[in-house]
């Protein structure tokens, strides 16, 4: 009888270590999700945190622009042409890419989004998307 106790015991256990594995590829994409949607929730709260009148004039378009004329003044860019919100979602899109490096899922994710805000750093000369690899 404790015989039969002790098998079930080890059944169970066992039963129950196989449902934990899970499939490392399913990982890797649960993550990838997970980051993508981390980082689509840090650009909205950081809008909002910069406030109504900011989050107005927010847009890849104006970001292309602004960073459009850094790149063609060659680095800072007039106050009146500066957009809050840009330098910070790109500073997460190089951050990132710089973290997955070439050939992942996020660093394609990080260069087409840098490429939708065309965006581009400070560094003499100005650092392109082509430059960090993209």
């Amino acid at each position: 009888k404790k015989k039969k106790k002790k098998k079930k015991k080890k059944k169970k256990k066992k039963k129950q270590q196989t449902n934990k594995q899970t499939n490392p590829q399913q990982t890797h994409k649960n993550m990838v999700s997970s980051l993508m949607s981390m980082v689509r929730l840090l650009v909205v709260a950081s809008i909002f945190a910069l406030g109504e009148h900011i989050a107005a004039a927010f847009s890849p378009e104006s970001c292309t622009e602004m960073f459009a004329s850094m790149k063609k003044l060659g680095g800072t860019v007039p106050p009146a042409d500066h957009v809050a919100g840009c330098t910070e979602v790109c500073a997460k899109v190089k951050e990132l890419k710089e973290y997955w490096g070439s050939k992942t899922d996020m660093a394609k994710y990080a260069c087409e989004q840098g490429k939708t805000y065309g965006c581009v750093w400070a560094g003499t000369p100005p650092v392109t998307m082509s430059d960090i690899g993209c």
